[in-house]
């Protein structure tokens, strides 16, 4: 019996040849973090837990050692991960392939920017040359020797992401660097490097896939211009492995395809009067021409990509997850300098230094400060967290309730906005939101405002989108009404322009886990006039004494603010994929006031069966959260009727949102709602 060891064999290709194997009698093991699919697992696969950045390599068990190691997106987010997931981590299994007959898949992506045609001794026109990639293929076997979680790698993964500005060939490195990695392990007449060409399949959510879609909702179908690329169908690697290929570097993939016809067959496949859209090229690009001959001529030939579409086509969205594991309805953003973050923490914990007031949170405040655009009559506090801020807010400005206080606010809200103003003593008075934008609606505070003792009136910057501040300030400044705001995710909105900071009398905020800016998961800020901070910080019993931030969170928060805008635009991609979508679902969306900027700390929609909804998700793959429940409803309220919130207690939905989540995960949550939603 054959036996295949597939290192790194838990994504989408080391799945589909997990399974074409297993279909024609091998013995495969995956070694992967993640688990199998268990279809697999149920044929017969076994499964060697280990993550090789931080594990001992494990011992490899008999059979031909398959490196399918790496991220195959290549254009995540932070494109330092690139290098980290492709070069370390092969960097760290060297000592198990010493010996060993091994194949590395590796990417026609190698060869860069040269003009085509692509074969197999064609030198790579990328940013770095080969020695000086061969230069930090010595500094990674130096790492490797130790467990080298992401944050001790990064340094050296961001040399070789930085020098490759546009992006556009990291990934490309990070491959060549892995060939190289190999190479220099394995003797040449046991290692088999394939340069696979763009792999196509049901679970792979690329080019191909992407088109399928676009088509089917009858988008555009954006194309490079003049771009011309090969394919390689998923099941054909495992041909290849079984049937045998000898030592050497081989491109694999089939005859070169312009993109224009391969999007032209999918809207004719599809029924779809999708138009053609040529998009420039941003950067120098791959020729995309892979001469395939000496493939060809040891007796492997891979068919034409056209005759493919047909089943790959109804694989799309046949009620497969389209995510494994299930993709977060919240990731919280990593350190942009997780090194930075780890050595200013253990510094602070070597020194002692960790206690509110010391560099760090004195730095994240100065800088709050100017990122808020605050003037010198306020000031910025940093606190443990965004209940602690909302406490501290309302207790610095308005204080404690007196007798027969009433604080006015929208049941639509997290529950520590009402749970801090019971704590206070205050007697809660809920308001139904505005239909469109789901904040506060300044005619409910006025009819409130108008039963008599409000002492305050508490907005709240919904999931980001801000409130109409001039219409409430209308309101309560008459009546001698404070108001404040609930920013606890408004940090990265802006109202009219302006970061929301300024518009009432104090606001406070949110770094918790799910926020654009996290403190490690958990901290908070608020803004109070000059006066009131200086008097709560003074008083005895103002909720400052152990609220405050410590140094630790602050390092973190400190390396997220930096990267604000860049967070906020990355959540605003997803938002306008989900939003397109949206104008052709039956689900109602959040609007957002001209002028304004929402920062989408959660995208939401109201759907009419929920939870029916919710569950098919989750069934694709797709993890999402009923945000928020009508606090009314609950032991807090007076009996209130609140048709608008109690329409979003019923309907709203939060889907996947992140800045760490890319246009191409977006598209697919998009494709799975619109399958729940047939």
């Amino acid at each position: 019996m054959d036996e295949f060891v597939l290192v790194g064999g838990s994504g989408f290709l080391g799945t589909a040849t997990a399974q074409a194997l297993l279909a024609a009698g091998a013995r495969v093991t995956t070694v992967d973090r993640h688990p199998p699919a268990e279809a697999n697992t149920a044929a017969g696969l076994a499964w060697i837990r280990a993550d090789l950045l931080t594990d001992d390599p494990p011992e490899l068990p008999p059979g031909l050692v398959v490196v399918l190691l790496g991220a195959s997106e290549p254009r995540p987010r932070r494109p330092w991960t690139l290098p980290v997931d492709n070069a370390v981590s092969t960097a760290r299994l060297l000592p198990r392939l010493a010996g060993r007959r091994v194949v590395l898949t590796s990417s026609v992506e190698i060869y860069g920017a040269v003009a085509g045609p692509l074969r197999e001794d064609t030198p790579p026109a990328l940013p770095w040359t080969v020695e000086e990639i061969d230069d930090w293929c010595a500094r990674a076997r130096e790492l490797a020797r130790t467990p080298c979680p992401p944050w001790q790698a990064a340094p050296l993964a961001r040399a070789m992401a930085d020098a490759d500005p546009t992006g556009r060939w990291t990934y490309a490195m990070a491959k060549l660097a892995q060939e190289r990695l190999v190479a220099g392990t394995v003797d040449p007449d046991r290692l088999t490097v394939l340069r696979l060409a763009n792999v196509v399949g049901a679970g792979q959510h690329r080019v191909v896939t992407r088109l399928i879609r676009r088509a089917r909702q009858g988008l555009p179908l954006p194309v490079t211009a003049d771009a011309v690329r090969s394919f390689l169908p998923a099941d054909a690697l495992a041909r290849v492995l079984h049937d045998g290929i000898g030592p050497g570097v081989w491109n694999v993939g089939g005859e070169p395809v312009p993109l224009a016809d391969l999007a032209t067959w999918i809207r004719d496949l599809c029924g779809a009067s999708a138009p053609l859209l040529s998009v420039p090229r941003q950067t120098p690009d791959s020729s995309g021409r892979v001469v395939t001959d000496r493939l060809a001529a040891a007796g492997h030939r891979i068919g034409p990509l056209r005759p493919h579409l047909a089943a790959l086509a109804a694989e799309v969205d046949d009620g497969t997850p389209l995510f494994r594991p299930p993709l977060p309805v919240v990731v919280p953003p990593p350190p942009a300098n997780p090194d930075l973050v780890a050595a200013r923490q253990q510094e602070a914990l070597a020194s002692g230094e960790v206690k509110h007031g010391n560099r760090w949170t004195r730095e994240l405040t100065e800088r709050l400060g100017k990122e808020l655009e605050l003037d010198d009559d306020h000031r910025v506090l940093v606190t443990a967290s965004g209940t602690a801020a909302l406490r501290i807010m309302v207790a610095a400005t308005v204080g404690p309730a007196r007798p027969g206080d009433v604080a006015v606010l929208p049941s639509y809200t997290f529950p520590a906005t009402a749970e801090i103003l019971v704590q206070l003593g205050y007697a809660l008075r809920f308001v139904d939101v505005d239909a469109a934008t789901w904040t506060l609606d300044p005619a409910a505070v006025a009819a409130a405002i108008d039963r008599g003792g409000v002492r305050l009136v508490l907005g709240v910057d919904t999931f980001g989108n801000p409130c109409d501040y001039p219409a409430l300030r209308a309101v309560c400044e008459p009546a001698g009404v404070a108001l404040l705001a609930d920013s606890a995710a408004a940090l990265g909105s802006l109202h009219q322009g302006r970061p929301v900071a300024q518009q009432a009398l104090a606001h406070s905020y949110s770094m918790s886990f799910a926020k654009v800016v996290s403190a490690g998961g958990a901290g908070g800020a608020l803004v109070l006039p000059a006066d009131a901070a200086e008097a709560v910080l003074a008083t005895p019993a103002g909720w400052t004494r152990s609220e405050l931030m410590n140094e630790l969170h602050a390092v973190v928060a400190v390396d997220q603010l930096a990267e604000l805008d860049t967070l906020v635009r990355h959540r605003a991609e997803v938002a306008e994929v989900y939003a397109a979508a949206a104008h052709t679902l039956p689900v109602g969306v959040q609007r957002v006031r001209p002028g304004d900027r929402h920062c989408w700390v959660h995208w939401v929609a109201r759907i009419a069966d929920r939870d029916l909804v919710a569950a098919e998700l989750a069934a694709l793959g797709v993890q999402t959260k009923p945000y928020f429940a009508a606090i009314h409803r609950g032991p807090l309220g007076g009996g209130e009727r609140l048709p608008v919130t109690e329409r979003l207690d019923a309907e709203a939905l939060a889907l996947p949102m992140s800045s760490e989540l890319t246009v191409e995960q977006a598209e697919r949550v998009v494709a799975a709602l619109r399958r729940c939603l047939r």
